[in-house]
């Protein structure tokens, strides 16, 4: 979808969206997490967002981490293999504003956590940082990982992020069934190696 005809459906939405800037949310969006694919996403999470009076919308992806990686890691997936780790990136915006929160003073100060909930009730905390840790360019995003047991389940997965601050204040991407929602992936697939 192009870029105007996502402002104008944002447009026919009305109500909370109308005070957003909404091409600066949707290149954010984008630019947080790798590319124009996601600026749909993020749109389609912040009017889910608005509709439940969420405080912060989640914008994520998934990709394959280093630790065990049958191939590159690093890549954007849904699948893989048992001995594999899961990585999640996150970046968090305002569910009122659509204004990007990344700063990482002001994360702290917010006093931020941020989770993923798998659907077996295993909870993986994700931290905020700088990444790469070393090199550049160096971009601020949320990221927690978690090494598939050689003894998990194979098919498929969902899986919840959460974040809350100090105050209270919450948003929630779940990915149980909420077809409103939208993200990379809906649910993993986890295979034997």
């Amino acid at each position: 979808m192009t870029e105007k005809k996502e402002e104008k459906k944002l447009e026919e939405t009305g109500g909370l969206l109308e005070n957003l800037n909404r091409r600066d949310f949707i290149k954010g969006a984008a630019a947080a997490v790798g590319g124009l694919a996601f600026s749909s996403l993020a749109i389609t999470n912040f009017e889910a967002a608005a509709e439940n009076g969420q405080d912060y919308v989640i914008v994520t992806e998934v990709v394959k981490g280093s630790a065990g990686a049958v191939g590159a890691p690093c890549e954007l997936t849904s699948v893989f293999k048992k001995g594999e780790q899961v990585v999640w990136h996150a970046v968090l915006f305002s569910g009122k504003t659509g204004e990007k929160l990344n700063d990482h003073a002001e994360m702290k100060q917010r006093g931020m956590k941020v989770h993923v909930e798998l659907e077996n009730g295993k909870k993986i905390d994700m931290h905020h940082g700088e990444h790469p840790p070393s090199g550049s360019p160096k971009i601020y995003y949320w990221a927690g990982a978690w090494k598939i047991s050689p003894g998990a389940s194979t098919g498929k997965m969902t899986y919840s992020i959460t974040a809350q601050d100090k105050e209270g204040r919450t948003g929630t991407l779940n990915m149980f069934g909420d077809k409103t929602v939208d993200t990379f992936p809906r649910a993993l697939t986890i295979e034997n190696r």
